[in-house]
């Protein structure tokens, strides 16, 4: 057991290391630098503030999700105000279509709501699913670009 625990911790000190955060329009991204691709592991937004009970800001939550293109609702648990989406967003770059998932969780609050966005993918070109967007390669500024456009929009729909 204390070989499970010491072997966990040292994972946990491996993966702190190599992990960097990097501002990116309002949002902090979190980038693997063990990797030389570095993939971005996570796009962490604001805390927002909005008037409503948790109650109410999770119905208004599933409502604004619901009407999000490319956004496919995943498990919703009101109590604890957690709301899971799978979110594709579509972009044009390096003189192509490009798309681009993420896994979308949104804590909603008395009186606030944050989102963020982990595992972000790009689909391949030629149909063969998806890889993790690096930081260093590709077209990861206007990916990220079309997510903030993208997220942007649900976060209006919180404040209506």
């Amino acid at each position: 057991m204390k070989v499970r625990i010491l072997m966990l911790a040292a994972a946990l000190v491996a993966v702190s290391v190599s992990a960097e955060e990097v501002p990116f329009k309002g949002r902090t991204l979190e980038v693997d630098t063990g990797q030389e691709a570095r993939p971005i592991l996570k796009v962490d937004g604001s805390r927002y503030v909005v008037p409503g009970s948790r109650e109410q800001l999770v119905a208004k939550a599933r409502a604004c999700l619901a009407a999000q293109e490319g956004v496919s609702m995943g498990a919703v648990d009101a109590e604890q105000g957690q709301l899971a989406a799978t979110m594709l967003t579509g972009f044009r770059a390096s003189f192509a279509n490009q798309a681009l998932r993420t896994q979308l969780a949104m804590e909603v609050g008395d009186g606030y709501f944050h989102i963020t966005q982990s595992a972000p993918e790009l689909a391949q070109t030629d149909g063969s699913g998806f890889v993790p967007l690096g930081q260093s390669s590709g077209p990861w500024e206007k990916a990220l670009d079309a997510l903030v456009k993208h997220e942007d929009a649900l976060i209006d729909c919180m404040y209506r």
